[in-house]
C-alpha cells in the first residue's frame, strides 16, 4: 500500500534566514527518516529488488590526477589549473580515499578509471631543499629550473612483482630540475553535497 506524505512549510519573513534555514534541515531529515523506513520495509518484502547504485551518484571523495604535459621545476606550482594544486606527498599517499579525474589527467592503454604508472613531480613537506634524495629535495621550494638542483618525484608501481609482500603504494625517486616531469595533483576542497527539500513560501 502506498502512502503520500505532505509537508507543509509556513514561513515568517519577519523570522530571518536562520529559522528558514532551521525549517529546511527539520524537513530533510523527517523526509530522510520516512525514506529509510519504507526502504527497510521494502527490503524485508519476499521480492525485494537489490537497490543499484547509480554512475552518476557524487562520491564525495577528493580528486587528483596526473598532468598529462611536463614541466621543469619552477614551472610545476602552476602546472594544475583552476580547482587544484600541486599535491604534497601526503595528500595523495592513499590513493583508495581519492576519485582520480580521468577528464583532466593522464592515462594508459589500461588505466580504466584509475591513474597510470608515470612519474610526476611531488611536494615533500620538507624545507627549501636542492639535494639530491627523495623527500627532501623539492627545487629549492620548486623556484629552479638548474640542471644542479635536484626535486622529488613519485610514480605508482609498474613492476608488480618487484614489489615487497606488503605491496608498497608509491615508488619515489629525484630528478634535476631542468627536466620536464609530469606533476601531480589534488583537489583544493573536498565535494561536500547537501540535498534540502525545495521549500516554497506560503503567501496566504
Amino acid at each position: 500500500m502506498s502512502r503520500k506524505v505532505r509537508l507543509r512549510i509556513r514561513y515568517d519573513r519577519g523570522r530571518g534566514l536562520a529559522a528558514l534555514l532551521a525549517l529546511a534541515l527539520l524537513a530533510a531529515a523527517l523526509l530522510g527518516t520516512l525514506a529509510w523506513n519504507r526502504g527497510e520495509a521494502a527490503a524485508a518484502g519476499p521480492q525485494a529488488p537489490a537497490a543499484a547504485a547509480s554512475p552518476a551518484s557524487p562520491t564525495g571523495m577528493r580528486q587528483y590526477f596526473l598532468t598529462r604535459t611536463s614541466r621543469n621545476g619552477v614551472q610545476a606550482l602552476t602546472a594544475c589549473g583552476s580547482g587544484y594544486h600541486m599535491a604534497s606527498m601526503w595528500e595523495i599517499v592513499d590513493p583508495s580515499t581519492l576519485k582520480y579525474n580521468t577528464g583532466k589527467g593522464s592515462s594508459e592503454d589500461d588505466s580504466g578509471q584509475g591513474p597510470p604508472d608515470f612519474w610526476g613531480w611531488v611536494r615533500t613537506g620538507a624545507e627549501s631543499s636542492n639535494v639530491q634524495a627523495p623527500g627532501m629535495g623539492n627545487c629549492n621550494a620548486w623556484t629552479s629550473s638548474s640542471g644542479s638542483d635536484y626535486g622529488t618525484i613519485a610514480q605508482l608501481p609498474h613492476d608488480w612483482l618487484s614489489a615487497n609482500p606488503n605491496f608498497d603504494i608509491w615508488h619515489v625517486g629525484f630528478v634535476n630540475c631542468s627536466q620536464a616531469v609530469r606533476v601531480w595533483c589534488v583537489a583544493d576542497t573536498i565535494p561536500v553535497f547537501i540535498y534540502l527539500p525545495l521549500i516554497t513560501r506560503n503567501s496566504s
